[in-house]
């Protein structure tokens, strides 16, 4: 099944989404559908059965509680920075605010530099020529359908609810300054999700989906879930073992080479700019990048 969410006229719902059609299940929000277990997957099962409903919007599929991120989970993105070796064990270095998460089509808004938190050229911070220095990153959205706890990675699946695409937007000159990974992945917008979360029988052979990101029509990152370091059985073992996971929680599995950081010279995002994300099986998210004109200081003439 593909499951979404969607604004009807001031009405939000979460449906089952066949063909161009959507058919709602009850649940006004995807994360209630997943709280509610097998129950909630045997009423979205009959959903099709009746009448669609009319959309004006489909909106990002879940505001998840939680959602980890892991910084290097690909050997060839891992190479792409200086000094790499291989991680002896998964790394999930931030957490990603819900606050950021975003939909199909909703815009990337990169914030002004010289606000409150200054990024301009001549700057000390890193980066700080290019602004905030926005990247992209395409990677695979594990959604968590059980509560998890010291779960084995062979029972792993047992406990996923199902798939979406994750753009893991990132403002580079925060992150990469005194270790403010989570500030600088969790700017608001900063995590377009969508277009649908596919349940999991809808891709048993996960491992040969290919992920993809395309800026201005421009391939950038092409990889398979195979090349992954350590796939999300065995991610959610790790983190299971010291972090309770809850239906609702997702795992954003990281991202394979072709970021704008390392581009020479860098591919930072723009105002004007299109960012298209995709996984085979999922399907392709679209959002436009553009400048933030809310300002906490006026600004100096």
């Amino acid at each position: 099944m593909r499951i979404v969410q969607y604004l009807s006229g001031a009405t939000a719902g979460c449906g089952v989404q066949v063909g161009d059609d959507v058919f709602s299940t009850g649940y006004p929000t995807t994360l209630a559908l997943v709280e509610d277990g097998d129950r909630g997957l045997e009423v979205a099962e009959r959903a099709s059965g009746g009448e669609p409903v009319t959309v004006d919007r489909v909106i990002h599929p879940l505001r998840p509680g939680k959602i980890f991120g892991s910084g290097i989970n690909y050997k060839a993105h891992g190479e792409e920075a200086a000094n790499f070796a291989a991680p002896d064990e998964p790394r999930w270095d931030f957490i990603k605010l819900s606050s950021s998460v975003i939909g199909p089509g909703e815009p990337i808004v990169i914030p002004s530099a010289d606000d409150v938190i200054i990024r301009v050229p001549g700057g000390t911070r890193r980066f700080s020529e290019y602004g905030f220095a926005v990247d992209y990153e395409v990677e695979l959205g594990v959604v968590i359908g059980k509560r998890a706890k010291n779960i084995r990675r062979e029972d792993a699946l047992d406990h996923v609810f199902g798939y979406t695409v994750i753009n893991d937007v990132s403002a580079r000159s925060v992150q990469m300054n005194d270790a403010q990974v989570d500030l600088g992945k969790s700017f608001d917008t900063f995590c377009p999700m969508g277009p649908c979360i596919v349940t999991k029988d809808e891709l048993p052979d996960w491992q040969d989906v290919r992920i993809q990101s395309h800026v201005n029509g421009e391939l950038r990152q092409d990889a398979l879930l195979s090349d992954q370091l350590y796939p999300h059985p065995v991610a959610i073992e790790w983190l299971s073992s010291i972090i309770t996971l809850d239906p609702g929680d997702v795992l954003s599995t990281g991202t394979p080479a072709g970021i704008g950081t390392f581009m020479d010279p860098p591919g930072f995002l723009q105002p004007g700019d299109t960012v298209t994300v995709s996984a085979s099986g999922i399907g392709e998210l679209t959002n436009p990048v553009v400048a933030g004109t809310a300002r906490t200081r006026p600004k100096a003439r």
